[in-house]
């Protein structure tokens, strides 16, 4: 059994929900007295003051979507009704990417920032980082995102020696300073990490291997748990890459990857409360299989906290048990809500796809696109899918690679697609950031 990095991981189930139920009651009593935004959304419901004290009586609270913040936000900038905490207290202003509009904004006191923190430093205990780690920070410093100085502070809250870069020097400067400050540890989007350890050959003449990086810590995309993905990034920079997941709203990261490497443990029990709806929004029991939509409750939050707040993370619970001596169940996320298609009535989320075509490299270089022809989410199909070459791949094996691939897609997510090889070099490599692999071509 591994060491954890608090005795809350390790606890029997009941026992910290009597913590959860602990604290909830204290949040419900916060919520009351501090946000307008919830008074008046609770009253609506018919909820009162005492409605809620343990953690089962959330089942009759309503869900906060994404919409009701936004309207929040647009109503009482720059942080809404939901503040609940004097502005006065607000040390820190973090934002989320924006990738749907305009970003949206969070603040946190001087209490919430330790939670983060604390979150944060228990993610790289679970991923392996200890005290005297070296890290480079190469997550985006700029737009507030919350992986960038909120994972410094997290790494400053376990004692380790943080580089703290970010993405936005490029990849020659952050190569030379691995090589020139030897860190062990590297904190990245899966897809940069990728990026830039294939650059390591052209800049410095060596391979990312015979670097110095150990652990990779990424998050902020999909990728670090997709198998093929993650074996190809192992494989560049010969060094064990570690997922985490979080959300703007909540905290920068809530889930990690212990050493097993099979799944993410929840790490924040006492901060917040997590469970999984169906589509209809009925809770599901968390057993080994079950599959649903995140949904979260602050427990300990005071500024802007949120109460059963529907994250859109679709995910499915991989086991209920570990060696590693965690009791929250592992994860993975695959989906997203609002990137669910329905094909001739089969949901189908491009995660699984991206899977599929990593699986095919060095035939394709594992780039793919999604060519979406209507604005509807059900489409009558075939799945349009268009597939990068691999670089040094004859264009007369592409009739043998688009039958193989459509044969996959089949297997795997019982959907028919339309094949298309494209030729190496189509689209640009990845960097910083993963581009969504869904493009329109119907005009809005």
């Amino acid at each position: 059994m591994a060491e954890l990095g608090a005795p809350i991981e390790g606890l029997a189930p009941a026992e910290i929900r009597a913590i959860q139920s602990e604290r909830l009651a204290a949040q419900w009593a916060y919520l009351w007295a501090r946000s307008p935004f919830y008074q008046e959304k609770l009253r609506a419901a018919g909820l009162g003051p005492d409605s809620v004290r343990r953690i089962e009586d959330l089942t009759g609270v309503p869900f906060t979507v994404k919409d009701e913040i936004r309207k929040s936000l647009e109503a009482n900038p720059p942080l809404g009704n939901h503040l609940a905490a004097d502005p006065g207290d607000i040390v820190q202003f973090q934002a989320s990417g924006g990738t749907t509009g305009r970003p949206s904004y969070v603040g946190i006191t001087a209490r919430d920032r330790a939670n983060w923190a604390e979150i944060t430093r228990r993610t790289l205990w679970a991923h392996g980082f200890r005290p005297a780690d070296r890290v480079l920070q190469a997550l985006g410093m700029s737009r507030c995102w919350v992986g960038g100085v909120p994972v410094i502070q997290g790494l400053e809250a376990l004692g380790a020696a943080c580089i703290p870069a970010g993405a936005e020097p490029g990849t020659t400067w952050l190569l030379h300073t691995i090589s020139d400050l030897s860190p062990n540890g590297l904190v990245a989007t899966p897809n940069f990490a990728v990026y830039l350890g294939n650059q390591a050959k052209e800049v410095l003449g060596v391979d990312a291997r015979e670097l110095s990086i150990e652990r990779i810590y990424v998050g902020g995309e999909p990728g670090g748990g997709i198998p093929e993905f993650r074996r190809h990034a192992e494989e560049i920079w010969g060094a064990k890459m570690h997922e985490v997941m979080g959300g703007t709203d909540l905290s920068p990261v809530l889930w990690a990857e212990c050493e097993d490497q099979s799944g993410m443990h929840f790490v924040s029990h006492e901060f917040v409360y997590w469970e999984i709806i169906d589509s209809a929004g009925d809770p599901v029991e968390i057993t080994e299989g079950a599959t649903g939509e995140l949904v979260y409750s602050h427990l300990d939050r005071e500024a802007t906290p949120v109460l059963r707040f529907r994250h859109s993370d679709i995910i499915e619970v991989l086991d209920t048990e570990c060696r590693c001596g965690r009791t929250s169940p592992k994860i993975r996320c695959f989906g997203r809500t609002d990137d669910l298609m329905i094909i001739k009535g089969v949901n189908f989320f491009p995660s699984a796809l991206q899977d599929i075509v990593l699986g095919f490299r060095p035939a394709t270089t594992g780039s793919v696109r999604i060519i979406k022809h209507e604005p509807e989410y059900a489409w009558p199909g075939p799945l349009h899918v268009r597939v990068e070459r691999g670089e040094g791949r004859s264009p007369d094996d592409d009739e043998e690679l688009r039958s193989k691939l459509a044969q996959a897609i089949s297997d795997m997510c019982r959907v028919r697609a339309r094949v298309e090889v494209v030729s190496f070099g189509t689209y640009p490599s990845p960097g910083r950031k993963k581009v969504r692999i869904i493009e329109k071509v119907y005009e809005t």
